[in-house]
């Protein structure tokens, strides 16, 4: 290129081209990315503006692979495929088309989950019966596997059915009544599995202060175990987003969100890791306030530590 600013700029000539070329891959091998004497990775052509550099197949522009260029669309050779026999990006399990949406959530919510909750909810009922016996006078029996899941399934149905109080889902007026509850669990035996849900043990908890404490440690463990389930059953394209998304939320909790711009006002804030081509969300983690940011910028913070975990 002529070092003229009087002159019109007529484009790059070859030379100038195949300089640029090198070192962009002088970059990527300072970064780690391939390397010199690699018999796999292809030598790097010079296009002309008519050659089409991507397939015109879009799933294969989409797929984890190891034949790249570095002018395909994204950074393929930044990712490798996930599992050892390299299974293409979708889902990992598929169901028989009879199947229905509680197969889909077992995928997610499984048994592993439920036997947590058992376990944790059985140790801090037994250790309030222990510290407190005078507030903690019925008779207790740890849950069952059918039973917590009966427990929950109600709990879900409250969120569709809402009534001022507990109490009205067992209610037989013909105005309030609700058949599906009482049927499925007598009151006082939900009221007692309620009082002593638990999802982790208390004793390992550090209090605030200690430099491993976490504000989410109630439900840290569940919160790991629902983020490997939707890691194991769907491996993304290379196109993937993160975003924020708020559930609506109004009690007490000293990391609840105010954004003034957003169609849910108030709430938590999560972070969500999506594959961009089916909006599938792989990975997400609760916005705990400015403690989640130890250092850095907010957005630099937010997309490493998803990558990490997603």
């Amino acid at each position: 290129m002529s070092d003229s600013s009087d002159e019109e700029f007529l484009g790059f000539e070859a030379d100038e081209i195949q300089q640029a070329v090198q070192r962009y891959e002088q970059i990527l091998l300072d970064q780690g990315i391939g390397s010199e004497g690699s018999e796999t990775e292809p030598t790097i052509p010079i296009y002309n503006v008519n050659d089409q550099v991507v397939p015109d197949i879009d799933n294969v522009a989409n797929t984890w692979h190891n034949n790249f260029d570095i002018h395909e669309r994204g950074l393929p050779h930044l990712f490798a495929p996930r599992g050892p026999d390299g299974r293409a990006t979708g889902p990992a399990t598929i169901l028989a088309a009879d199947k229905g949406p509680i197969d889909f959530f077992k995928l997610f919510l499984n048994d592993i989950i439920f036997e947590h909750i058992i376990n944790e909810t059985e140790r801090y009922a037994n250790q309030q019966i222990a510290e407190n016996p005078d507030s903690n006078k019925s008779a207790w029996s740890k849950p069952s596997l059918p039973e917590i899941k009966a427990f929950i399934g109600l709990c879900f149905l409250m969120g569709i059915d809402v009534k001022p109080e507990t109490k009205l889902y067992w209610s037989t007026d013909p105005f309030m009544e609700s058949p599906i509850f009482h049927k499925t669990m007598p009151r006082n035996r939900f009221m007692q599995v309620m009082r002593y849900l638990h999802f982790s043990d208390n004793h390992n908890a550090q209090q605030p202060g200690h430099p491993s404490y976490d504000v989410l440690y109630k439900i840290r463990n569940i919160l790991n175990m629902f983020n490997t389930s939707m890691k194991r059953e769907f491996v993304p394209t290379r196109q993937v987003s993160i975003d924020e998304c708020m559930i609506p939320f109004k009690g007490r909790v000293k990391f609840k969100q105010y954004m003034p711009a957003k169609p849910t006002k108030w709430g938590i804030k999560i972070w969500a890791l999506a594959d961009s081509n089916t909006g599938y969300i792989c990975y997400t983690d609760v916005y705990t306030g400015k403690t989640d940011r130890p250092q850095g910028q907010l957005g630099e913070h937010v997309v490493k530590k998803m990558y990490r975990g997603g």
